[in-house]
């Protein structure tokens, strides 16, 4: 049993919208759940406990670690005299510099983060049991698949579902996801004990139920969807678009369920 509350989530987008930042705010408002817009100032500023329970990153919001690029989609930077007064505190983007380190306190002081796609991206600046399940092994190291090996580029796949976490709760055992040249983690054994826990994974070599999948047999053994506590908070993990343009009703649940239960206190009334 979980008691839950009314929460209070903030919702990430920039400066000239972002399309699936857009998505989410219409899906929530359709489904009736209160929300603010967050612009990366803001974020930035810090103290955002204060303010809200959960922050929900959908995909192309925060960039790779390791300074390897700009977020998924960003859009080219305007100079603040290029734009109105009034919009100014809306510029700016996602960065290790300054945003990471006030989502990581956000996390340690009990908040909740929920990212989706590319943003899933801020597990490896956390140090979190981890990692790229997609890469090949070669005499210098782990690299990503390379295309002629592995791309999905959107398509629907089918995935295993722990239905007794609450992230799943209420859904089947199987599920079929939107795959748009998602992240795919791999979790050590230790992961468990460093409180990660998968909830979605692929448990086929042959996964594919509509589209095209080249060298999907990488999928097997994959986790597509993970809870991982920080701190005094929780950090999901959605690979997959599970709320791709509004569409994909059947994984709905798994960020409604996230939007409530990262919040809630243990045990019931």
């Amino acid at each position: 049993m979980l008691q839950l509350k009314p929460v209070r989530i903030g919702l990430w987008d920039r400066y000239g919208g972002s399309m699936p930042s857009g998505w989410m705010r219409w899906l929530f408002e359709q489904f009736e759940f209160p929300f603010e817009v967050v612009h990366p100032q803001t974020l930035d500023a810090g103290n955002l406990r204060e303010r809200f329970d959960v922050l929900v990153f959908v995909d192309g919001a925060i960039p790779p670690p390791g300074g390897t690029g700009r977020p998924r989609f960003a859009g080219a930077a305007l100079p603040p005299e290029r734009v109105p007064q009034e919009f100014r505190s809306w510029l700016g983007e996602v960065t290790a510099a300054k945003t990471v380190p006030q989502l990581k306190a956000f996390l340690e002081a009990g908040g909740t983060i929920a990212t989706i796609g590319s943003s899933t991206a801020l597990a490896g600046y956390l140090d979190l049991a981890v990692s790229n399940a997609l890469v090949e092994r070669t005499a210098s190291g782990d690299r990503p698949l390379p295309r002629e090996k592995f791309f999905i580029p959107g398509s629907l796949l089918r995935a295993a579902v722990n239905p007794r976490h609450p992230l799943a709760f209420g859904m089947p055992d199987r599920v079929d996801v939107m795959f748009d040249e998602s992240p795919v983690f791999a979790l050590p054994p230790s992961a468990a004990f460093e409180g990660v826990t998968p909830v979605v994974w692929f448990d086929s070599p042959a996964p594919l139920r509509s589209g095209w999948a080249w060298g999907q047999q990488y999928l097997k053994g994959g986790v597509a969807v993970a809870e991982a506590r920080v701190g005094r908070g929780r950090l999901f993990l959605y690979g997959p678009e599970i709320t791709f343009r509004a569409q994909p009703h059947g994984t709905f649940k798994l960020l409604f369920n996230g939007l409530l239960y990262g919040p809630a206190a243990e045990g019931g009334p």
